[in-house]
């Protein structure tokens, strides 16, 4: 599939919106740029997520890993002359989607979300110890067969790029998922591998709000304390007038 696709236009995307899940994907457009294309489709799966994962950080790390991360990691694919083929990619890669003919012995897929993409991103969903092909001869064997990308230096953190629009997913449609610190984490770790000034000014400022925020929180029910005690002494003092009568 990877190998002797063909992408129709030539560009990236797809000619309908598929779904992952239960996860209707912003694919359903046609792209040049595969980092533009990324772009608008990890940043739809993050705002979907938003309501699930309400916590500032998470804000945070998402904003930065789309300004600052995709496009360090993607730009460079179609650069100084690179050119990045566009192939059919599953979508949803993993060992549960894929089994034997018991009659021919043959390997077929199934439950794709299919669209015209780096055909890497397949593999950002193996990165997940919660499946089997997360075991790394798995990517040894891919890669005899697909020559890395250049920048080769860049194929790790490309591949954990690729891991958040799977792993953000699984917050998404399974309740409690244990996902929601691990993409945390790893978008994190981007951040820090390719905008550590950004992160730490944006965590920093974060920080610094929450504690004059909790600050005056805590001045107010003070405040309010004093003068609820004030009130209940001024009750207490109208009550023994009342006796004294």
């Amino acid at each position: 599939m990877h190998q002797r696709s063909v992408s129709p236009t030539g560009k990236f995307g797809f000619h309908i919106s598929t779904c992952h899940a239960k996860i209707a994907q912003a694919v359903a457009t046609w792209e040049d740029s595969w980092c533009t294309f990324y772009l608008n489709h990890l940043g739809h799966v993050m705002d979907l997520a938003r309501p699930i994962l309400q916590w500032p950080e998470f804000d945070i790390v998402c904003k930065l890993t789309l300004e600052k991360v995709v496009p360090r990691l993607l730009l460079p694919l179609q650069s100084d002359g690179r050119v990045l083929k566009s192939s059919l990619i599953h979508g949803d890669c993993w060992d549960g989607n894929t089994a034997t003919d018991m009659k021919t012995g043959e390997a077929f897929v199934f439950d794709v979300c299919s669209f015209y993409g780096h055909n890497v991103y397949d593999t950002g969903n193996w990165r997940a110890p919660r499946h089997r092909l997360s075991n790394l001869a798995y990517i040894k064997n891919y890669k005899k067969c697909f020559p890395v990308s250049e920048p080769e230096e860049d194929w790790d953190a490309r591949n954990l790029l690729y891991s958040l629009t799977f792993n953000i997913g699984n917050t998404i449609y399974i309740p409690g998922s244990s996902q929601r610190q691990v993409v945390y984490n790893d978008m994190t770790t981007l951040c820090e591998m390719f905008c550590p000034d950004d992160i730490k000014q944006e965590l920093t400022a974060l920080r610094i709000f929450q504690n004059r925020a909790s600050h005056l929180a805590n001045s107010i029910d003070v405040a309010g304390g004093d003068g609820d005690e004030v009130e209940a002494e001024g009750r207490r003092k109208k009550k023994k007038k009342k006796k004294k009568k």
